[in-house]
């Protein structure tokens, strides 16, 4: 007789949150460079990381995320594939009109806007932005990864 496994259980699955892969040391440090707020993606797309150089400079808190594949077991490669999350200030009224948006899209509880290569949202005077550099990710993609956008630096 087989044993019967509940659904949820069976559905379960690791998250781990796009903002956990810079060390949280780091992270205090952006924080304090951005004045007390850090906002970062809790998504990313599949097998993005962080590798280096995330900074504040001018304001802006600019951060990339780059692909790798997995060539076997235990190791992983660096592709050329990357976005780059960025915050700045934003004083305006018009969140759409910052990038000139040809999309809008809702994605969870969140007004999001697309034109190609970036999407983007305004939250408390910022704008949040995920730009792609290789235009290979689709408007959803990036879209995910700026919904998912929050302040960290509590973290």
């Amino acid at each position: 007789m087989r044993a019967l496994v509940p659904v949820a259980a069976a559905l379960a699955v690791t998250f781990t949150p796009a903002w956990s892969y810079l060390p949280a040391s780091l992270r205090a440090t952006l924080a304090k460079e951005s004045g007390g707020t850090l906002y970062l993606p809790a998504r990313s797309p599949d097998f993005y990381r962080y590798r280096s150089g995330a900074a504040v400079r001018r304001g802006i808190l600019t951060v990339e995320f780059r692909d790798r594949v997995r060539v076997h077991a235990g190791l992983w490669k660096w592709t050329n594939k990357t976005f780059v999350w960025q915050v700045r200030p934003y004083k305006g009224s018009d969140c759409r009109a910052w990038g000139k948006a040809e999309k809008t899209l809702q994605m969870g509880g969140n007004k999001v806007y697309w034109a190609p290569t970036v999407a983007w949202r305004c939250v408390k005077g910022h704008v949040l932005a995920a730009v792609d550099g290789s235009g290979r990710i689709p408007d959803v993609g990036l879209g995910r990864v700026v919904a998912s956008g929050l302040d960290v630096a509590g973290r």
